[in-house]
């Protein structure tokens, strides 16, 4: 679980790229956010030295339960574009939405998924 807190500079810096839009604050901001995601990378090739193991079956798991989140996060975002086109619900999709929500569906299966399914 320690591992997956060396991806917080990771989500910073996603927010900073999406929400700030003064480039000066921007620009302050990701001269720091930058450093800190090279000691994260740093940190989480030595947690993976570290690291247990594991055998087959816990690999399977982890890429059977990546693939499963990924098919319904695309499954919902399928959903939501068609309910969206037809008009049923008022919702209005972005860019900055659409790159956050890939972002996310990139992360979480590949990232937080493999992390919790080593755990159990």
């Amino acid at each position: 679980m320690s591992k997956l807190f060396t991806y917080v500079p990771l989500v910073c810096l996603i927010i900073v790229l999406f929400v700030i839009d003064s480039t000066m604050l921007k620009g302050i901001l990701l001269g720091i956010i930058v450093p800190l995601l090279v000691l994260a990378k740093y940190k989480r090739v030595q947690m993976q030295k570290e690291e247990i193991e594991f055998d087959d079956r816990v690999n399977a798991n982890i890429s059977k339960w990546s693939l499963r989140i990924l098919f319904g996060l695309n499954t919902a975002m399928l959903l939501l574009l068609a309910t969206s086109q037809q008009g049923l619900f008022d919702f209005k999709l972005n860019q900055e939405m659409l790159l956050l929500y890939l972002a996310l569906t990139l992360f979480i299966p590949f990232y937080v998924v493999p992390a919790i399914v080593k755990q159990y």
